[in-house]
């Protein structure tokens, strides 16, 4: 009798699962890729304490130094491929093989190129290393044409196979943490080793993904030199603004590793991990709006679906710093130990941060929707100055706490700057755009109700009776 009662509740929730994978709406993306967030964000947890205990700091050090350049390059080499991606396979879904393979040559060509420069300039970014860390560094840029080999990836989020995409972007922290486990357990864990080994785990599951691509997106997959064009047009400004935003995020703590204390860097650094516990579901929000976005042929229903986004990524940013901000007192002291007290104050002004930065990553990929990504550079940029001017002038007598305090002030010029360009764009008023009213709210509800009633299982039979 046991095993069949402790059956039953196993059995429904896979029904459940089962429901959420196949129904395709946009409530249903979103539950699916905040789950999905939410789990990836604690097997990064249990990767990043794993690698510290196997490496050590010096260890570990060495690993970020072998990894940080090329996977800066990485970023920058696919010229903003990947958005682009998204947005033509949303747009013309029965073209998506073929805007797969254009943007695979694309990519291998523009890596050649990338790693030319990589390979002559890592001994000078990285001169302060021992030169196996360098050498290291250099075989790894072999992750840029790796990296090509992941594109037809974002082509699922443009055709809005949301159970597909997300189920790719656990290969490669599954085949991190088979890796370290692997490592803990035969004693090949030099920093060159792991990093090495993961790039070839990253070529082995290319395999996989690739057959998946097959199955999920109609061919024919010829590239097209005559869409190269188009996809750097619209994706060179994305990538661009990622550099300001990445300085955005980074800023604060690159220079307080030059100016302040190692003890009060950890403390911020501890302030800035709980803070993205704000993240996950606005995270999920943009994934799914800006292929949703795309994808509508009429203008008015593509604002309207821009404006409903927004609301929702407000109405769930705020309530999830509410309640992050409520536990922050007790939760860091009890997760990070008493020696990390001094972190609350400031965790309590970055989780205000986190949440005006969360409504703009919502914008910025609701934007890049639209089909007007150079908005979301303008708007980093001037994030990028206030936050520069913000640190220059609280960082030397706030410490800490002005480093917090500049975040909040840069996002929400980020902020400013995405509203106005959203209210130019759409003709919504400021109100109509970032705050849902009374009714959204209860439709929102019902919106949820209603989801969860199509994933419940339905009872198509009585359960047998012993």
């Amino acid at each position: 009798m046991m095993a069949t009662d402790t059956a039953r509740p196993a059995g429904r929730v896979a029904q459940m699962l089962k429901g959420l994978f196949a129904t395709r709406t946009f409530h249903a993306h979103v539950l699916l890729t905040t789950g999905s967030n939410i789990l990836l964000a604690l097997l990064g947890v249990l990767t990043g304490a794993l690698a510290a205990r196997l490496l050590g700091p010096s260890g570990r050090g060495q690993l970020a130094a072998i990894q940080m350049w090329p996977n800066f390059l990485a970023v920058m080499g696919n010229l903003g491929l990947p958005e682009a991606l998204v947005y033509f396979s949303a747009r013309s879904r029965a073209e998506c093989g073929r805007y797969v393979g254009s943007a695979v040559s694309l990519n291998l060509l523009i890596s050649v190129a990338v790693m030319a420069i990589g390979w002559v300039a890592l001994p000078i970014l990285l001169r302060a290393q021992a030169p196996e860390v360098v050498s290291a560094a250099r075989w790894y840029l072999l992750l840029l044409p790796v990296q090509a080999l992941y594109l037809p990836h974002h082509g699922f989020r443009g055709l809005s196979d949301f159970t597909a995409w997300n189920a790719i972007r656990f290969l490669a922290v599954f085949g991190w943490l088979g890796l370290l486990v692997f490592g803990s357990i035969t004693g090949h864990n030099t920093p060159g080793f792991l990093a090495l080994a993961y790039l070839a785990v990253l070529a082995v599951l290319a395999i996989p993904m690739l057959a998946l691509a097959r199955r999920h997106i109609a061919p024919p997959y010829r590239p097209d030199p005559r869409q190269w064009g188009p996809m750097l047009r619209y994706g060179l400004p994305s990538v661009t603004s990622g550099v300001p935003r990445t300085l955005n995020l980074r800023l604060d703590q690159m220079l307080m590793a030059a100016l302040l204390p190692v003890q009060t860097l950890g403390l911020y650094v501890v302030a800035v991990t709980w803070s993205n516990a704000v993240g996950p579901l606005p995270n999920a929000l943009a994934n799914v709006l800006f292929p949703q976005t795309a994808s509508q042929r009429d203008p008015n229903a593509r604002h309207q679906v821009f404006a409903t986004g927004i609301r929702l990524a407000v109405l769930s940013s705020v309530s999830v710093a509410v309640l992050v901000a409520i536990v922050t007192p007790w939760v860091i002291p009890l997760l990070f130990g008493a020696a990390f007290a001094g972190a609350v104050r400031p965790a309590l002004v970055l989780v205000v941060a986190a949440a005006v930065d969360a409504v703009n990553m919502v914008l910025e990929e609701g934007l890049r929707g639209l089909g007007r990504p150079v908005r979301v550079l303008w708007a980093e940029l001037a994030g990028l100055v206030v936050t520069a001017l913000s640190l220059l002038l609280l960082l030397g007598p706030l410490g800490i706490m002005g480093a917090a305090l500049a975040s909040v002030f840069g996002y929400t010029a980020v902020l400013i700057t995405l509203v106005i360009a959203s209210r130019e764009l759409t003709h919504c008023a400021v109100a109509a755009l970032l705050c849902p009213g009374r009714a959204e709210v209860d439709r929102i509800w019902l919106s949820i109700r209603h989801l969860l009633t199509q994933l419940s299982p339905r009872p198509d039979a009585q359960p047998a009776t012993e």
